[in-house]
Order: structure tokens, then C-alpha cells, then sequence
């Protein structure tokens, strides 16, 4: 009889024992599912096209060639074509006042000093014509068409071919290189005033 009593504590001993085991371990399902980092949500306006620029569209709104040659230098230019496109700006200033001795004396030199740059050729061509010489003006046009320039000067060279044309009373190809200096860069100032003025006046 004692050892049954005993038994039966000893059974409710291992029975609580295990209750309060129970009670002590964690809860599992009770855990929160884990939530998406912040790195798994897409960020707005990542995957947006770029909005285009819109300098590319306004660069030939006007005509470069009127502005400073010093404009076309970049970090790629030589210390000493950057000096001679300086000259040439000089040069331009002398010329639209008049003074074409001294356009010539300082595009001469520009050019000695930086045989490859197009706009030299093409403003001693206007100097040329300012003169009424049109055989050296074609001359350094055709220099100036030989050597690489921006979009807007390769046009600015047509334009002169049409003024040497137009100086030589060549009226047809003078109107041909005017039309085609407006179809490379239509906002040719050179090309636009001339089919303006040539267009205006009877045959």
C-alpha cells in the first residue's frame, strides 16, 4: 500500500514536471512572418527613361559661327590652337570694323601657326571677298572644305562657296551652295540672308 502511494506521488511529480516545462518553452506559431527587406521594393523612377535634353535640340536654333571661336575649344584642343582661334577672334573684329590689313596680318599668322583649323580659311575668305578677290577667297574655301569642322561651319563653308559664286555673278550655283549650307545647318545666318536677298530681286 505504501509503495502504490509512493508510485502515484512519484507519477504526479513527473507529470507536473512536464507542465511546467511546458509552460516555459516559446510559443513558435505565435512568431511574425518575416517581412520583404526595403531592397526587395522597387524604387520609383529607377526604371524611367531618361528625359532627353533639350540642348541637343536648340544647338542649331542659332548660328554658331557668329559666336567666338574660343567657343570651340575644349579639352582636347592644343594650347597653341586655342592661342590661334584667339587670333582669329581678334581677326573678326578687325574685319567687321573694316580694317582688313590687319584681319589679314593676324589670320596669316593664326593659320602659320594652326594649318588645320577650318574657320581660319573661312573668315580670310571673307576677307578676300571684302576685297573683291575672288579667286583667293575660293582658294581658301576649298582649304577649309578639305579639313574636319563642326556641323555648323561645314555649312558656314558652303555658305562662302555661294558668296565667291555670287561675287563671280554666278547667280544659279550661288543659289545651289546657299540651299545646300541651309539644308546642313538651316540656321545658317550666311546662306539664309543671301536666298533672302537673291530670291527678293527679279532674274
Amino acid at each position: 500500500m505504501a509503495s502504490s502511494s509512493r508510485w502515484l506521488v512519484g507519477m504526479l511529480m513527473v507529470v507536473l514536471a512536464f507542465a511546467s516545462v511546458a509552460c516555459t518553452l516559446p510559443r513558435h506559431k505565435r512568431r511574425a512572418e518575416p517581412t520583404p527587406t526595403p531592397s526587395m521594393t522597387p524604387r520609383p523612377g529607377k526604371s524611367r527613361a531618361p528625359m532627353p535634353s533639350p540642348t541637343r535640340a536648340m544647338s542649331s536654333d542659332r548660328d554658331t559661327t557668329r559666336e567666338p571661336l574660343t567657343r570651340l575649344v575644349t579639352e582636347n584642343t592644343s594650347s597653341r590652337d586655342a592661342a590661334s582661334l584667339k587670333i582669329g577672334d581678334r581677326a573678326r573684329a578687325e574685319l567687321n570694323s573694316g580694317t582688313t590689313d590687319k584681319a589679314f596680318e593676324l589670320l596669316d599668322s593664326a593659320i602659320e601657326s594652326s594649318p588645320k583649323l577650318a574657320p581660319l580659311y573661312v573668315l580670310r575668305a571673307k576677307a578676300f571677298l571684302a576685297e573683291g578677290n575672288a579667286e583667293a577667297a575660293k582658294a581658301d574655301v576649298d582649304r577649309a572644305a578639305a579639313l574636319p569642322a563642326p556641323t555648323a561651319w561645314v555649312a558656314e563653308v558652303a555658305a562662302m562657296r555661294g558668296a565667291v559664286f555670287e561675287v563671280e555673278g554666278n547667280r544659279t550655283e550661288a543659289l545651289s551652295a546657299y540651299r545646300r549650307a541651309v539644308r546642313i545647318y538651316p540656321a545658317n545666318q550666311t546662306a539664309n540672308e543671301a536666298l533672302k536677298r537673291l530670291t527678293a530681286t527679279p532674274q
